[in-house]
């Protein structure tokens, strides 16, 4: 992970909390396996731990969303509550795979461990995740998303 070494504090519950193992053998699969194991890297400030989901450009997007908000004093403990996939579209290099989300999130202090400062919010978005088959599976290559409402 990039940034300065600092303490953060994250609580055990948080840690032990790991999703299921990643299943990498659709583009919706590896796109839900994808968003499980990047919000569990967001609640615990460790992109290694996503990394398998992804290829090595969008790694480095997850690890900056993380030091973004190290920098804050904070981690994002989220928890995606719906998605729906939309129909694929396949291109020469890689597929295309929309969805839409919702979900609940707070933000907690990384100098008190499980403090909230911030939340519980909700979002929704319309999503699109570009996805890519590698050796191991597919891989999520892109994440873009829009808003729909207000996000804090």
């Amino acid at each position: 992970m990039a940034g300065p070494a600092q303490e953060v504090y994250v609580s055990r519950a948080a840690l032990a909390n790991k999703p299921q193992p990643w299943s990498l053998g659709t583009p919706e699969s590896a796109v839900r396996s994808y968003l499980d194991w990047t919000s569990y890297s967001f609640r615990i400030a460790t992109s290694d731990a996503a990394t398998p989901t992804m290829d090595p450009a969008q790694a480095v997007r997850v690890d900056s969303y993380i030091q973004y908000n190290l920098e804050k004093g904070r981690l994002i403990d989220q928890t995606l509550e719906s998605i729906s996939f939309g129909k694929l579209s396949v291109a020469a290099t890689t597929t295309l795979v929309p969805a839409k989300e919702r979900w609940t999130y707070r933000y907690v202090s990384t100098s008190k461990v499980g403090q909230s400062i911030g939340g519980p919010y909700t979002a929704s978005y319309e999503t699109t995740y570009g996805v890519v088959k590698s050796a191991r599976g597919w891989l999520v290559t892109l994440a873009s998303a829009k808003a729909i409402g207000d996000v804090k």
